[in-house]
Protein backbone atom coordinates (compact mmCIF):
# COMPACT_ATOMS: atom_id res chain seq x y z
CA UNK A 1 0.00 0.00 0.00
CA UNK A 2 1.17 3.68 -1.28
CA UNK A 3 2.07 6.44 1.12
CA UNK A 4 -0.87 8.05 -0.84
CA UNK A 5 -3.23 5.30 -0.08
CA UNK A 6 -2.95 5.48 3.51
CA UNK A 7 -3.08 8.92 3.37
CA UNK A 8 -6.42 8.45 2.15
CA UNK A 9 -7.74 6.12 4.13
CA UNK A 10 -6.59 7.69 7.09
CA UNK A 11 -8.66 10.91 5.85
CA UNK A 12 -11.59 8.84 5.18
CA UNK A 13 -11.44 7.19 8.72
CA UNK A 14 -11.11 10.64 9.94
CA UNK A 15 -14.23 11.96 7.99
CA UNK A 16 -16.67 8.78 9.08
CA UNK A 17 -15.40 9.37 12.64
CA UNK A 18 -16.18 12.69 12.63
CA UNK A 19 -19.49 11.89 10.92
CA UNK A 20 -20.58 9.48 13.54
CA UNK A 21 -19.41 11.59 16.47
CA UNK A 22 -21.76 14.49 15.30
CA UNK A 23 -24.45 12.18 15.20
CA UNK A 24 -24.07 10.95 18.31
CA UNK A 25 -23.63 14.11 20.20
CA UNK A 26 -26.77 15.46 17.36
CA UNK A 27 -29.45 12.33 18.55
CA UNK A 28 -28.09 13.03 22.77
CA UNK A 29 -28.71 16.87 22.20
CA UNK A 30 -32.28 15.74 20.87
CA UNK A 31 -33.06 13.58 23.81
CA UNK A 32 -31.85 15.88 25.90
CA UNK A 33 -33.98 18.95 24.77
CA UNK A 34 -37.12 16.64 24.23
CA UNK A 35 -36.71 15.88 27.65
CA UNK A 36 -36.39 19.07 29.11
CA UNK A 37 -39.04 20.29 27.39
CA UNK A 38 -41.40 17.40 28.64
CA UNK A 39 -40.06 17.57 31.89
CA UNK A 40 -41.11 21.76 31.58
CA UNK A 41 -44.50 20.76 30.26
CA UNK A 42 -44.91 18.32 33.31
CA UNK A 43 -43.96 20.77 35.79
CA UNK A 44 -46.41 22.77 34.67
CA UNK A 45 -49.13 20.44 34.71
CA UNK A 46 -48.54 19.38 38.79
CA UNK A 47 -48.37 23.56 39.53
CA UNK A 48 -52.00 23.47 38.01
CA UNK A 49 -53.48 20.31 38.65
CA UNK A 50 -55.77 22.29 41.64
CA UNK A 51 -57.09 24.61 39.04
CA UNK A 52 -60.77 22.98 37.83
CA UNK A 53 -63.92 24.05 36.33
CA UNK A 54 -66.67 24.59 39.29
CA UNK A 55 -69.34 23.70 37.26
CA UNK A 56 -67.83 20.27 35.95
CA UNK A 57 -65.02 19.48 38.41
CA UNK A 58 -62.78 19.22 35.07
CA UNK A 59 -59.67 19.95 35.58
CA UNK A 60 -58.68 22.92 33.37
CA UNK A 61 -54.73 22.62 32.44
CA UNK A 62 -54.40 19.55 30.18
CA UNK A 63 -52.04 17.92 27.67
CA UNK A 64 -52.86 18.19 24.22
CA UNK A 65 -51.37 15.95 22.27
CA UNK A 66 -48.00 17.31 20.38
CA UNK A 67 -47.56 19.98 17.82
CA UNK A 68 -45.67 18.97 14.62
CA UNK A 69 -42.36 18.01 14.37
CA UNK A 70 -39.77 20.78 13.64
CA UNK A 71 -36.47 21.26 13.17
CA UNK A 72 -34.16 23.91 15.32
CA UNK A 73 -31.12 24.78 14.06
CA UNK A 74 -28.29 24.40 16.06
CA UNK A 75 -24.24 24.34 15.99
CA UNK A 76 -24.48 20.85 15.96
CA UNK A 77 -26.62 20.77 12.67
CA UNK A 78 -30.93 20.88 12.62
CA UNK A 79 -32.13 18.84 15.87
CA UNK A 80 -35.88 17.30 15.24
CA UNK A 81 -38.39 18.23 18.43
CA UNK A 82 -41.86 17.35 19.23
CA UNK A 83 -43.07 19.81 21.56
CA UNK A 84 -46.39 19.13 23.96
CA UNK A 85 -49.23 20.74 23.62
CA UNK A 86 -51.13 22.26 26.33
CA UNK A 87 -54.47 22.99 27.19
CA UNK A 88 -54.83 25.81 29.77
CA UNK A 89 -58.89 26.65 30.16
CA UNK A 90 -58.14 29.33 32.39
CA UNK A 91 -59.05 32.95 31.55
CA UNK A 92 -56.02 35.06 30.34
CA UNK A 93 -53.47 31.97 31.07
CA UNK A 94 -51.45 30.17 28.44
CA UNK A 95 -48.66 28.09 28.44
CA UNK A 96 -45.37 29.11 27.08
CA UNK A 97 -42.21 26.92 26.93
CA UNK A 98 -39.07 29.38 28.32
CA UNK A 99 -37.26 26.10 26.66
CA UNK A 100 -38.32 26.34 23.05
CA UNK A 101 -40.64 29.77 22.62
CA UNK A 102 -42.84 30.02 19.94
CA UNK A 103 -41.65 30.17 15.97
CA UNK A 104 -38.13 29.47 17.50
CA UNK A 105 -36.07 28.03 14.78
CA UNK A 106 -32.71 28.34 15.41
CA UNK A 107 -30.79 28.73 18.65
CA UNK A 108 -29.39 31.67 20.10
CA UNK A 109 -26.05 31.55 19.03
CA UNK A 110 -26.86 30.37 15.52
CA UNK A 111 -29.10 33.35 15.12
CA UNK A 112 -25.91 35.47 16.60
CA UNK A 113 -23.87 34.33 13.29
CA UNK A 114 -26.71 35.24 10.78
CA UNK A 115 -27.16 38.87 9.87
CA UNK A 116 -30.53 40.32 9.35
CA UNK A 117 -31.39 42.32 6.80
CA UNK A 118 -33.46 45.60 7.39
Amino acid sequence: MGKGNVLELEKRVQAESRTALDDILRKGAQRMLQAAIEAEVADYLERHAQAADPTTGRRMVTRNGHQPERAIQSGLGDIAVRKPRVHDRREGQRFTSRILPPYMRRTPSIEAIIPFST
